[in-house]
């Protein structure tokens, strides 16, 4: 897969009068490309938005073999921690595991009170039996075939790896078994958007969500869409419902009204 500009990292900085902060966070083997569209739509309503691209991602299969969860996890975090300074209480968004990752930064008792609401669309929090041998068999049988472009929209695809490494493979594991774990941390309003057909998360993965987290959680059904939803058929309709939600949710930054 040749990956374009769209892959790379995205910001839209600089509102005179920001309506605040939002932090998006892209799936496995995947990139920016797949929530660009989520970004520009709420940039334009005045939102500073960061979405940033994930180590070992938009590079070669080998890159992303050689990172960690912490890793994957630390940039989405250092991003939040900026975000949040500059402006105050922030929200924090993700597709598949970068849901994962959102609801992770909720879950963070140094982020308390910097994360004012989070919509994960379509999180991934349980992985296949194969997935507990992945490091077992990573020496043997190093990559899988990919997994992107889950869409129901024939004119749209997603930029993301065509392999997939079983180490990384190894890494999601360890991070999605960490966040599902820690749920019962995550206080802050939740929008759960999930699809009704989706062949790489199981829509069950979202009622785990909603029956572990304290926080009141919102449920969007997606269903024209598969699991990249944020480039399928209910994209308007999910950012719409997303730009209400943070709207009710997200406090102005001082200053700004």
């Amino acid at each position: 897969m040749a990956f374009s500009e769209l892959s790379l990292p995205w910001r839209a900085r600089g509102h005179s009068n920001p309506r605040g902060g939002l932090l998006l966070c892209h799936g496995f083997t995947g990139s920016p490309q797949s929530l660009r569209p989520w970004a520009e739509h709420h940039a334009a309503l005045g939102w500073e938005v960061e979405l940033p691209l994930l180590p070992g991602h938009a590079r070669t299969e080998q890159d992303l073999a050689r990172t960690s969860w912490q890793d994957w996890y630390g940039c989405v975090r250092e991003a939040a921690l900026e975000l949040s300074g500059e402006l105050g209480p922030i929200a924090v968004g993700g597709l598949s595991m970068g849901g994962n990752l959102a609801l992770a930064l909720a879950e963070d008792e140094e982020l308390a009170g910097a994360i004012s609401a989070v919509v994960a669309v379509n999180p991934g929090m349980t992985l296949p039996r194969i997935a507990a041998a992945a490091d077992l068999l990573a020496p043997v049988v190093r990559t899988l075939p990919g997994i992107g472009s889950d869409i129901a929209r024939a004119d749209v695809s997603e930029e993301a790896y065509e392999r997939l490494p079983l180490r990384a493979v190894g890494q999601l594991r360890r991070l999605f078994r960490r966040t599902r774990e820690g749920l019962g941390a995550v206080e802050a309003p939740l929008l759960l958007a999930t699809s009704r057909v989706d062949h790489t998360v199981p829509p069950s993965d979202s009622d785990l969500v909603a029956s572990r987290v304290r926080g009141p959680v919102e449920r969007l059904s997606l269903t024209r869409s598969h699991h990249l939803a944020t480039l399928d058929h209910d994209a308007p309709i999910l950012f719409e419902t997303s730009a209400r939600f943070l709207d009710a949710h997200v406090p102005f930054p001082e200053g700004s009204r």
